[in-house]
């Protein structure tokens, strides 16, 4: 009997298949949900789990806004569709949208309801000759909100990119004229809390009031770009626009909604000469409120979605509803204990560590040869 011999079977090199890394899964703690499964140091990964947990809410919270008799909820309602409800990036607003929000706000003298009309327009980009948005001008805006600075900015932005120098001056002589500052961003959360189901979780409100910010920021730079702009070293070299840039300092450091209002005005006042003294406190108070922010004082980085951060959450958006976003960390930084100063100084630290970490992890992911 003849035997043949055989070869062991040897794998070439480009067959040998690599597992992927495993995605290592941890549980965090979610306020009615107990331990969630998410993936280990992925915070992106925990913010899906809760959009998931409450998307039922949030449908049926759209649902109402857009049923609801209250023009600005029903407003709301067009701009958060499919963005409270739909995935993580923002898409632009379907032509259904922007025909049901043209058609709400041509008819009304609420400039609330129209630059809400105007923001979901915006989301789309430049509007073609078919456009519904066709209808809707900021100029319209302005008419309907003289002695509000943001739309005038807006103005003002739109003539300098059409190169119209006389334009963007006089846009800009309204805003530093103006006696307010609100692009009503601030406010959608406030326009559609009402229509919240009646059932509405901890959890759900506070993760809305998220989502909404998110949505609304992404919708009111463009006035804060016009008047870093207009309001830049060089041009507040000639005394007109620095006295108009001087009015405009005023007007957002002392009534403005936001953080981003302080910041801007604060950085304006150093460009047209105020006095070093003042542009330290500001500064230093800025820096308080940012503090505020990153300790924990509106969700713990650590448990985010616990129900004590939940509930310190819930807590500071009804707080900013009532009185802003600086209003509302005002009084936080008031209640806390601490003094402006102090606060500060742990912001400084604060930003310095993160800037080590991020350093060190910058240098530990160079390959050896490299360091």
């Amino acid at each position: 009997m003849s035997m043949r011999a055989t070869s062991p079977r040897v794998s070439a090199p480009n067959r040998i298949r690599t597992s992927p890394t495993p995605k290592i899964s941890e549980t965090v703690a979610v306020c009615g949900y107990g331990d969630v499964p998410v993936e280990k140091g992925d915070a992106v990964s925990l913010f899906r789990a809760v959009r998931s947990l409450t998307k039922g809410a949030a449908i049926s919270w759209v649902s109402n806004l857009q049923n609801s008799d209250d023009l600005r909820a029903r407003m709301a309602g067009l701009l958060l569709e499919d963005r409270v409800t739909g995935g993580e990036a923002l898409q632009p607003a379907s032509e259904r949208t922007q025909n049901e929000a043209v058609q709400l706000a041509a008819g009304t003298r609420d400039p609330a309801v129209y630059a809400m009309a105007l923001a979901i327009c915006d989301s789309t980009g430049t509007a073609d000759a078919a456009s519904p948005c066709r209808r809707l001008s900021i100029q319209q805006w302005t008419q309907l909100d003289p002695d509000n600075a943001a739309p005038w900015l807006l103005l003002a932005g739109r003539a300098l990119a059409n190169h119209d120098s006389s334009a963007e001056a006089e846009a800009f002589s309204h805003a530093a004229a103006a006696h307010r500052i609100d692009s009503y961003s601030d406010s959608v959360f406030a326009f559609a809390e009402p229509e919240l189901p009646a059932d509405v979780t901890p959890l759900a409100r506070a993760y809305f009031a998220t989502e909404v910010n998110g949505v609304t920021m992404a919708t009111e730079l463009s006035q804060y770009t016009m008047a870093g702009q207009y309001c830049s070293s060089e041009p507040v070299k000639d005394s007109s626009v620095r006295q108009q840039c001087d009015s405009l300092a005023e007007l957002l450091v002392n009534k403005g909604n936001n953080l981003l209002d302080l910041g801007l005005g604060t950085a304006i006042g150093a460009r047209v000469g105020w006095s070093a003294s003042r542009l330290n406190s500001l500064r230093l108070e800025q820096h308080a409120l940012m503090e505020m922010v990153m300790q924990g004082g509106v969700l713990d980085s650590s448990e985010p979605w616990s129900c004590e951060a939940v509930g310190r959450a819930d807590a500071y958006t009804m707080q900013r509803m009532r009185l802003g976003e600086l209003g509302a960390l005002r009084e936080l930084l008031e209640h806390s204990g601490e003094s402006i100063d102090a606060m500060a100084e742990k912001y400084t630290q604060h930003i310095d560590s993160i800037r080590d970490a991020a350093l060190r992890q910058a240098q530990e992911s160079q390959p050896p040869m490299s360091r």
